[in-house]
Formats: structure tokens, C-alpha cells, sequence
């Protein structure tokens, strides 16, 4: 007889409610807050892989990107916290807020006086997140040093910087950055945060909230690192109508996410076109990605449509990964962008002509 039976539930109900009063799971698949910033849940390990295939497929080292993506994405998201500093007792409710929020989003325990920090999440990125922090609560510009004291563990060091420094811009300039006023109902979630030591888990797996933000800067940030993807990346990837500024990290967050999804041993099982719904409901739902739509199949391709979303990136390339874990084949994906949706078209990359011996 097992120690411990399999339907044990050992989710934290206070932490699970916590987070799902502060956020809400849209039917589309998005997850949003109620200043309608979007996020995405990510388990630790995944994310670390994303950052391994980005940085090979682009074929550059990408940490300062990273940081400041972090960095700036985080400071917008804040902003309209800078109000409470202001206030009688405000820098003391303000640290509160902040140090109650790193723990919600899975970021780790700080109290933002040390200059070491203990976190789950990948190092270049936490600093980035600690240094807006930090900005936010004394009101100054400062420059980060970091180094990796373990696997866990980062020592910063503070110096002081320019204060004239300007406020990070919106990249208006990437068209699904951010979300539209397309309606979209709330539904329930099933997901349920477990409580650690150190942020939370999922179903055991250590995990994290990130913001899409700081996927899309990522983005827009290193596309001119980019002088000339491999042959077999850029024959699988068809972008239509979108601009040449920002479709080369596109391209390498499509592949990325592609990746991450093939690395793991998710079973995609499609016996008709009818699957294609309740498959992407497993695979989609729940953790920020947008959910398509599947609007036909036919001998040359598999057809879908999604609202664009701030999410799309990482959606798009998960949901490419779905099609070749079912297919067993190499993805062609056309993709096509409208004004409120982009529409994917995809097809096997090789395609065998059996000519008649005779």
C-alpha cells in the first residue's frame, strides 16, 4: 500500500485564492490583472530552456536584454505605485506592497535592503525585476552589478546613475503588445498554487508569474542582434505583414517556444479535426496562452486563427509545437497578420512525391 494516496491535495488554499482574486483567467486563455496587464505562468525549468533556445537560435548571449526587459517591463506595470510614496507613512506601505507582490508572482522573499536575494528565477532577469524594484521604493536611478553566488542566490551592487533617466516607452510599434479592447468573459481556473520555501509550485513543478511585456522587449529588444537566422529556421517560419524591426526576435520566440514544448514528453494524440478544441483546452488554457481557434484542415494544411494578444509569441510557437508532437512531422507556418488577429497556416515542412515506377 502507497504512503501517500495520489489524490492528496496538497495545493495552499489562502496562497490559491490570493492569486486568483489578483488575477483573472480570461476565456481566451489570457491571464490578466485589473489594470488589464497581461502575464503568463511559467515553470521554472521551462523557462530556463526558453532562454537556452533564444539565445542559440539568435546566436547571441542576451543577459543585458534580459535585464533591462525586466527592468522596464516591471517599472511600467508599477507605476502608478509611485503615488503611494508620497503619503503619510507611504515608503513603509509601499515596501509592503512590494515585497507582498514578489512573493504572489513566485519571484522569491527580498526585502530590497540586503544586496543578496534568494530566487527561482533565471539571474539576469531577477535583477532586472530587483532593480525596478528598488528604483520604485527610493525614487532614484541606480546601476546593477550581479553575479550568481549559487544556483539560488545573487549579490547586487548598487551605483548611482543618471536620475534625468526617462521612463521606459510602450513598444507601440509591435501590434499585439498589448490588450485589446476585444470583450472576453472571465472563467474559473483550476490551477492551484503549492506553497515553498522559496515562491510556489505546480503540481511539484517550481514556478512563476512573468509578464508578457517582458517576452515582447525581449523581442523588439534583440532583433537587430540578429544578422542572419540558419536556412532551416527561416524556411519554417512565413511571416505576412509584419514590419522587418521586429520579426527577426519574433522569429526566434516562435522557434523558441516551439522548442520548449517538443522537450518535454506531452502526449498529443489527434484522431480527427474534432480534437483539435479539447486538445488545445489540455495543452493551452490555464497558464496566459492565447487559445486558438481551429478553422479547417485539408490534405495540404491545418488552419488556425487568434485574436492577437500580448501572449501570441509564446502561444504561437507552443501551439506549432502541439501540430508536430501530433503530426510527427516538421512544421511550414505561415503566418498571416490583420488588423485585430493573425491567422496560421501549417503544413508539413518536407513534402514526398511517390511517382509511379511505371
Amino acid at each position: 500500500m502507497p504512503l501517500v494516496e495520489d489524490n492528496i491535495d496538497t495545493h495552499d488554499e489562502r496562497l490559491t485564492g490570493t492569486f486568483w482574486d489578483r488575477f483573472s483567467l480570461q476565456k481566451s486563455g489570457g491571464i490578466i490583472d485589473d489594470d488589464r496587464n497581461t502575464w503568463v505562468i511559467f515553470h521554472e525549468d521551462e523557462f530556463n530552456m526558453l532562454i537556452y533556445h533564444y539565445e542559440s537560435i539568435i546566436s547571441s548571449p542576451i543577459g543585458r536584454i534580459l535585464h533591462n526587459s525586466a527592468a522596464d517591463s516591471l517599472e511600467l506595470i508599477n507605476a502608478d505605485l509611485a503615488n503611494i510614496r508620497r503619503k503619510f507613512f507611504g515608503k513603509k506601505r509601499l515596501k509592503k506592497i512590494l515585497v507582498n507582490d514578489w512573493e504572489l508572482y513566485g519571484w522569491g522573499v527580498n526585502n530590497f535592503h540586503d544586496s543578496t536575494m534568494k530566487t527561482n528565477v533565471f539571474a539576469s532577469v531577477a535583477a532586472g525585476f530587483f532593480l525596478s524594484t528598488i528604483e520604485l521604493m527610493e525614487n532614484c536611478r541606480y546601476k546593477l552589478e550581479w553575479s550568481q553566488k549559487s544556483s539560488l542566490t545573487i549579490n547586487f551592487k548598487r551605483l548611482p546613475a543618471n536620475n534625468e533617466m526617462p521612463s521606459p516607452n510602450l513598444i507601440k510599434s509591435i501590434p499585439w503588445a498589448y490588450q485589446n479592447d476585444l470583450p472576453s468573459s472571465i472563467m474559473n481556473s483550476d490551477v492551484k498554487l503549492e506553497s515553498k520555501e522559496l515562491g510556489w509550485s505546480i503540481e511539484g513543478r517550481t514556478s512563476f508569474l512573468l509578464p508578457c511585456d517582458f517576452f515582447n522587449r525581449v523581442i523588439f529588444n534583440s532583433s537587430g542582434f540578429v544578422e542572419q537566422f540558419p536556412q532551416n529556421i527561416l524556411e519554417r517560419w512565413d511571416l505576412v505583414g509584419f514590419d522587418k524591426l521586429y520579426s527577426n526576435g519574433l522569429i526566434a520566440m516562435l522557434e523558441a517556444s516551439k522548442e520548449v514544448f517538443l522537450s518535454n514528453d506531452n502526449f498529443v494524440y489527434l484522431r480527427g479535426e474534432g480534437d483539435w478544441s479539447k486538445t488545445i483546452d489540455k495543452h493551452m488554457t490555464y497558464f496566459g496562452y492565447v487559445a486558438p481557434v481551429f478553422t479547417s484542415q485539408d490534405q495540404f494544411s491545418t488552419n488556425f486563427e487568434m485574436n492577437l494578444s500580448p501572449s501570441l509569441p509564446l502561444s504561437l510557437g507552443k501551439l506549432v509545437g502541439l501540430w508536430e508532437r501530433a503530426n510527427g512531422k516538421t512544421a511550414k507556418c505561415r503566418i498571416v497578420l490583420s488588423t485585430q488577429s493573425v491567422k496560421l497556416a501549417i503544413s508539413p515542412l518536407l513534402t514526398f512525391v511517390l511517382e509511379d515506377s511505371n
